[in-house]
């Protein structure tokens, strides 16, 4: 008799790999603003359910890439912020700062019957430090 893997376990593993293929195809942050020295990016979470996750904070230089969709910190959630307009809009701001709030619009896995909306809330605040003009 033969076992099959577990319902989610396969999407998890798919998920975290076009994660990885996304960020590698993304272009570097130096090409897609050259005038940026430091991009800071700080998420904090609400709702969701009794365990919210910790906050997180990304600092990224321009080697790094320029990706900025973020996974739901949930494990079972296959849900994504987005946050590349944010950054662009930080970005081209006089004061090179943007904040916002986004909800998660992915489905977690509580049983195999039922995918019940995540709704975890992500508060965002972008930073930009850009190179002094020459």
């Amino acid at each position: 008799m033969r076992l099959g893997q577990a319902r989610g376990a396969v999407t998890r593993q798919d998920r975290s790999s076009q994660l990885h293929r996304d960020r590698e195809a993304a272009p570097k942050l130096r090409t897609m603003f050259p005038v940026v020295e430091q991009l800071h990016v700080e998420l904090s979470f609400e709702g969701g359910g009794a365990a919210t996750p910790v906050p997180q904070s990304y600092v990224l230089h321009p080697p790094a890439r320029a990706y900025f969709s973020f996974p739901c910190p949930y494990a079972d959630c296959d849900g994504r912020f987005e946050l590349t307009a944010a950054v662009q809009a930080a970005v081209q701001a006089p004061s090179l700062r943007t904040e916002g709030a986004l909800e998660c619009a992915g489905s977690r896995v509580s049983d195999f019957r039922s995918k019940p909306l995540c709704r975890l809330r992500v508060h965002f605040t972008i930073k930009v430090v850009c190179a002094p003009p020459h």
